[in-house]
């Protein structure tokens, strides 16, 4: 399943990586282990990657090394960036994380520069609960279908386009079989 994961995340990150130019200065909110910043820096101008985990961002210090290529430990709501700051603002499988999802897409809007670009990857509830089912990965706070996201989207953006990232039948079959242990775990639980 963790290879699932990171199959997700290397895809966002290469296709981000094919609208990311070496003029652009980009915002990676959720960095996680680094991997994907460092995709981004090889064709951007600058890279500044964020996430909550303190001992992550010390990690991804040590390992990616890039000249314009900077980790820093944010933990907060609010982007510590002033206005207009960042061509592009990506952040891949967070947004589900996050309590307060219209303040955390007003934020991304503030930091990003007039024409700048988003690109933001989330599950799709359809495929992975039942109707009115909660999330059964524990840390998601909330999972949308495409006309919430695109709502929650809209609130912010004029523009807004959302597309798939499709997997093989087996990867699909994979992530099924987690999500049936998991709501089955989640249903023997008393304390959930």
């Amino acid at each position: 399943y963790e290879y699932f994961l990171y199959m997700r995340h290397l895809f966002a990150y290469e296709y981000a990586s094919g609208i990311v130019t070496r003029e652009h200065t980009v915002l990676d909110l959720g960095c996680g282990e680094g991997y994907g910043a460092d995709i981004l820096s090889k064709c951007a101008k600058r890279v500044i990657a964020v996430d909550n985990n303190l001992e992550s961002v010390e990690q991804t210090k040590k390992k990616y090394l890039a000249d314009n290529l900077d980790f820093r430990h944010f933990s907060g709501m609010e982007i510590p960036f002033n206005n207009s700051v960042f061509d592009v603002v990506v952040s891949f499988q967070v947004i589900e994380h996050i309590s307060d999802d219209a303040k955390f897409i007003s934020e991304v809007y503030r930091v990003l520069k007039d024409g700048g670009k988003c690109i933001l990857t989330t599950p799709n509830r359809v495929y992975r609960l039942r109707s009115g089912q909660k999330p059964w990965y524990r840390y998601h706070v909330r999972e949308y279908d495409i006309s919430e996201f695109e709502s929650l989207l809209r609130g912010r953006f004029r523009d807004v386009e959302v597309k798939y990232i499709n997997t093989t039948e087996e990867l699909f079959k994979m992530e099924e079989r987690v999500v049936k242990v998991a709501s089955l775990v989640q249903k023997l639980d008393p304390l959930k």
